[in-house]
C-alpha cells in the first residue's frame, strides 16, 4: 500500500521554520553529492540486455540538536535520466519506466533526551542485519520507522519498527503487507575487547516470519600482520498463519531455515587475503521481509556479492577474495573474487558462479578533493539459467559545507 507523499514534506516545513528560529544556536551540516552512475547487464538467455545511465544530486542536511534535545534530519534525491534502453534488468537506475524523478528520501524528527540515548522518527536509511538500506543504485532506498539507539557502556542497543520503504528507483513508499504491518526489530552489539565483538538481532513480521541473526568477530594481531574470524548466522522461521509470508517455503509449506557464513581474512602489508564458506539450511534463506518486492535487504555474509547471494536449499558455497590498497598511491583500492556453490534441484545438481573485479579510486587533494571513481564487473553463472555480465560505472562528487 503507497504512504501518501505529504508525510515528508508536513515534516520538513515543521522543522525548516524550527532550524531557523533565534534559539537554534547551530544550523548543522549541509552536504552536496552528484553521482553518475551507468549500468549494463549482457545476458547469455531468455530476457533482453539492459543499458541505463543516470545523474544524482543527492542533498543531505544534519542538524544541530535545539536546545541540546531535538533536532531534523533530511534527504533530497533528484535523479535525471541519462540514458536508457531496454528497462528490463532491474538496476534500478531509473524508475520502473525508464525516466528520472525526485523524492525526499529522509525526513526524521531526533530526541536526545539524555547523552547516551536517541530516539528518531520519520523518513531514514536504516542499517541493520535485519533490515538494510543499500547504496549502490542512483540513490539509496529509505524507511519509515522509529528507530532507538542506546549506549551502556560497551553496549549499543537499538530498537527499530519499520512500517514502509521506498527501493531505489522509486519514489513512493510501500507497506510490507496488503494490511500495514511493520517489522519490528530489537538488536545490540557489545565490544568485549580489542579483539573480540558480537551483534545479536532479532525481528519480526505479522504472520509471515521471524529472523534472528548472530555474529562475533574476532581479530588477532600477528606482529603488523593480522588475522580475523568473522562469524554470521541467521535463523528463518515462518510465524502464525504465514498469509504475509512471501519466501519460497519447503515441500511441508513451512518456513524453517538458516544460513551460516564463516570468513577467515590475513592481512599483511597492503594487501588482505580472505577465504570464506557459506551453507543453507533446507529452505532457501531471502533476508527480505516481502519478497524482495520493495524490500531489498541483503545478506551481511561475504558470500553476498554484487549479483548473487548463494542462499538456494542446502547450498554451500565457498569464496576467495584479495584486497589491495596500495600505500604509495593513497584512495586508490582493488578487489578480486571468487565464489562457486552448488545445491540441488528436482533431482538435478546446479552449480552457481560469480568473478567480480572492483577498482576505486579517490583524490585525496587539491580543488577535486572528494571525487570518486568506481568500476564494478561481474562474470555470473546462474544454475539452471544461463550466463551474464554486469558492468557498472560509477563517478561521485561529495561536497561539505
Amino acid at each position: 500500500m503507497k504512504r501518501p507523499g505529504s508525510f515528508g514534506c508536513s515534516v520538513l516545513f515543521a522543522f525548516g521554520s524550527l532550524a531557523g528560529s533565534p534559539a537554534y544556536s547551530e544550523s548543522g551540516d549541509l552536504a552536496l553529492t552528484f553521482r553518475t552512475h551507468y549500468g549494463q547487464v549482457d545476458r547469455h538467455f531468455g530476457p533482453e540486455d539492459s543499458e541505463e545511465a543516470s545523474f544524482t544530486t543527492k542533498v543531505d542536511y544534519t542538524s544541530a540538536y535545539y536546545g541540546g534535545f531535538l533536532g531534523f534530519d533530511a534527504s533530497v534525491y533528484s535523479v535525471s535520466k541519462l540514458y536508457a534502453d531496454k528497462n528490463t534488468a532491474g538496476l534500478p537506475l531509473l524508475d520502473d519506466d525508464g525516466n528520472g524523478f525526485s523524492k525526499i528520501g529522509q525526513a526524521n524528527i531526533k530526541i536526545r533526551p539524555v547523552d547516551d540515548l536517541e530516539f528518531r522518527l520519520g523518513r531514514m536509511r536504516v542499517i541493520s542485519p535485519l533490515l538494510i538500506d543499500t547504496a549502490g543504485r542512483s540513490e539509496p532506498s529509505t524507511r519509515e520507522a522509529f528507530k532507538m539507539d542506546a549506549q551502556l557502556g560497551s553496549a549499543s542497543l537499538y530498537g527499530i519498527y519499520s512500517t514502509a520503504v521506498s527501493r531505489a528507483g522509486n519514489d513512493s513508499f510501500e507497506s510490507y503487507t496488503e494490511d500495514d504491518d511493520g517489522v519490528a526489530i530489537v538488536g545490540g552489539t557489545y565490544r568485549f575487547d580489542d579483539a573480540l565483538s558480537v551483534h545479536l538481532a532479532h525481528g519480526q513480521l505479522k504472520d509471515a516470519k521471524r529472523q534472528t541473526y548472530f555474529n562475533a568477530s574476532y581479530g588477532i594481531p600477528l606482529g603488523e600482520d593480522r588475522l580475523s574470524f568473522d562469524l554470521h548466522h541467521y535463523m528463518a522461521k515462518g510465524i502464525g498463519d504465514q498469509s504475509n509470508l512471501a519466501d519460497a517455503t519447503g515441500p511441508d509449506g513451512q518456513l524453517d531455515t538458516y544460513l551460516s557464513s564463516l570468513a577467515v581474512s590475513y592481512a599483511h602489508e597492503d594487501v588482505t587475503y580472505s577465504v570464506s564458506y557459506q551453507g543453507v539450511g533446507d529452505d532457501l534463506y531471502e533476508p527480505s521481509w516481502d519478497g524482495f518486492e520493495n524490500d531489498r535487504s541483503v545478506l551481511w555474509t561475504n558470500n553476498s556479492v554484487q549479483i548473487l547471494d548463494f542462499y538456494n536449499p542446502q547450498q554451500e558455497s565457498l569464496q576467495f577474495r584479495v584486497d589491495y590498497a596500495p600505500s604509495r598511491v593513497p584512495g586508490l583500492s582493488l578487489m578480486t573474487r571468487y565464489t562457486e556453490g552448488d545445491y540441488s534441484s528436482a533431482g538435478e545438481t546446479l552449480e552457481d558462479k560469480e568473478f567480480n573485479l572492483e577498482a576505486m579510486y579517490e583524490v585525496q587533494q587539491g580543488w577535486a578533493k572528494g571525487l570518486s571513481f568506481q568500476l564494478r564487473y561481474a562474470d555470473v553463472t546462474i544454475g539452471g539459467v544461463g550466463e551474464l555480465e554486469d558492468v557498472r560505472l560509477i563517478a561521485q562528487y561529495a561536497l561539505d559545507f
